[in-house]
Order: C-alpha cells, then sequence, then structure tokens
C-alpha cells in the first residue's frame, strides 16, 4: 500500500470523533426535614384522630462528569419504610408543555377577472384561474389556520403501594434543566400524637451515552442514590434532636457497607433499613 492510501486512512480515522464521556450526577439531602401542621378544619371533623403534616423535601444533584444535556429524567420515589406513613397529597404534579411552537397553514384561493375576447368575437368579462394578462379586478381569499403543537410530558407524578409510596419523574427540556436544586413537597397523614418517622427516598439519574454513529446512542443510569430521612414535627425540639441523630446513626452504617460503581449506592449487606421496629421506638434507640 503507497503513502498515499496510508494518509487516507489517517485522515479519516483522525475526522470520526471520539465517544463523548457520559453524564455523571451526585445527588444530596439533608438528614432531618421539619414538617408542619397544614390539618384544615373540615378533615380534623371527617377524621378525628388524625392531622395533615407537610414536608419540603430539597434534593441537589450536581453533575460532575459529561454534559449536562445529556441527562434525559431524574426519578425520585420516596416511601415509607414500615407503611406507616400515607401520602394524601404532593407536588409536582404531572404536568405537559409544548416543546414546540405553533404551527401555521394558509390556503390562498385567487381569481381573476379580466376583459377578454370569447369564441364568437365579442367582448365579455372572463373569470380565469391564477394570473392573467388584462385589465380588470383581482379577488384573493386566504384562509390561516394555527395547529398547537402536541404536548410532552415534562413532569409526572403519582401514589405507589396505595399511597404509601410516592414517585416524581422529572424529565429535561431546554427550558427545564435538572442540575440543581429541586423542592418537593409531601403532605402525609399521620396520627394526631406524632411526633417524628423516617422515610425512605431513592433518587436515580437517567441519560445518554454517546457514540461516534447517533444511531448507537444508548440509555444509561447516570447515577443513584438512597437516603434515609428522618421526619420531626417543627417545635418539637426533642422530636428533632431524635430525629437528627437517628438519620446520621443510620448513615453511618450504610457507608461502612461496600460500595458499588455508581455513586452512593451501597451494597446489598448493608441496605438494613430499621424496619423491624415502630417508627418512634426505632428512632430512640
Amino acid at each position: 500500500m503507497d503513502r498515499f492510501a496510508w494518509l487516507a486512512i489517517a485522515v479519516l480515522f483522525t475526522a470520526v470523533p471520539a465517544a463523548a464521556e457520559p453524564p455523571r450526577v451526585q445527588f444530596d439531602m439533608p438528614y432531618a426535614v421539619g414538617c408542619r401542621d397544614v390539618t384544615p378544619s373540615d378533615y380534623a371533623r371527617v377524621h378525628p384522630g388524625y392531622k395533615l403534616m407537610e414536608a419540603k423535601l430539597e434534593i441537589s444533584s450536581l453533575v460532575v462528569g459529561g454534559q449536562e444535556k445529556d441527562l434525559t429524567q431524574y426519578f425520585i420515589r420516596v416511601e415509607s419504610p414500615q407503611l406507616a406513613l400515607t401520602f394524601a397529597d404532593y407536588l409536582p404534579k404531572t404536568r405537559h408543555e409544548s416543546l414546540a411552537s405553533a404551527v401555521t397553514m394558509e390556503n390562498s384561493t385567487e381569481r381573476v377577472a379580466a376583459l377578454g375576447i370569447n369564441l364568437s368575437g365579442k367582448y365579455e368579462l372572463l373569470t380565469l384561474p391564477g394570473p392573467s394578462a388584462g385589465i380588470g379586478q383581482k379577488k384573493t381569499s386566504s384562509v390561516k389556520t394555527e395547529l398547537l403543537p402536541p404536548l410532552e410530558t415534562v413532569a409526572a407524578s403519582g401514589t405507589l403501594a396505595r399511597g404509601s409510596a410516592v414517585f416524581f419523574k422529572i424529565k429535561s427540556t431546554p427550558r427545564n434543566l435538572l442540575e440543581g436544586t429541586r423542592e418537593y413537597a409531601l403532605v402525609l397523614s399521620v396520627p394526631a400524637i406524632w411526633r417524628a418517622d423516617y422515610i425512605r427516598v431513592r433518587c436515580e439519574a437517567e441519560g445518554i451515552r454517546r457514540n461516534m454513529i447517533s444511531t448507537f446512542d444508548e440509555a444509561i443510569q447516570c447515577g443513584q442514590r438512597e437516603f434515609l430521612v428522618s421526619l420531626y414535627q417543627d417545635g418539637d425540639e426533642g422530636a428533632r434532636q431524635i430525629a437528627e441523630n437517628f438519620a446520621r446513626r443510620e448513615a453511618a452504617k450504610l457507608a461502612q457497607g461496600p460500595k458499588s460503581k455508581v455513586q452512593g449506592r451501597p451494597g446489598e449487606s448493608a441496605m438494613r433499613w430499621p424496619a423491624e421496629l415502630p417508627p418512634w421506638t426505632a428512632m430512640q434507640r
């Protein structure tokens, strides 16, 4: 093979871009979250012995590798490990948006009335389609129709396990980037004597691994982490201290377990949540 052929091969391989690094995401959450009483009088009358508590969870995410534009969605699952809590409401709700602009269609009709000569040699007014030469009048009618673009789901949410768990699926769009801190609001139905409890929060990031040929791009998991988050009633200092100490102890136990390749994911031996005791009893140990 002559040197010109080798030169052509070298140019070809240098012109092909290397596969881009896929995105990698890290999640973070506080150890404990205070809850405020939001029980309306109507609810208290219909459900005696119960109250509604609002918890606002802040989940932070940081893209530590790759590009944010290759992230496709976040999946957040919040659950009560012992099924002791019922999720009465949550935010954000399922939301649909138009990701494209409206499309306008226009139908035009043009007719020309011109002075011409018929077959008998007499002058008469002729109606001709389209433009034509001659003296006369032109009438144009136009009908414009605006078609709305299709709606796409940018956020989906709902309950699972008969209301003891809730999920949020947040999709990335040009107007809805995923990196940063997002707030998720939960309204919990609990006994009237409730002081504290804990929930499990699972965060997953999904994205695209770009290949040299776009046909071979593939969807991958870009990061995941599970948190045990304590909940306590605002204004109850004793419950706050117990809740924070409990969450820190459990986080330390999980940190001692083997880690998988995915950021923050403990091995199966470390995934032992304190589900064998009532929540308040487990938290005070």
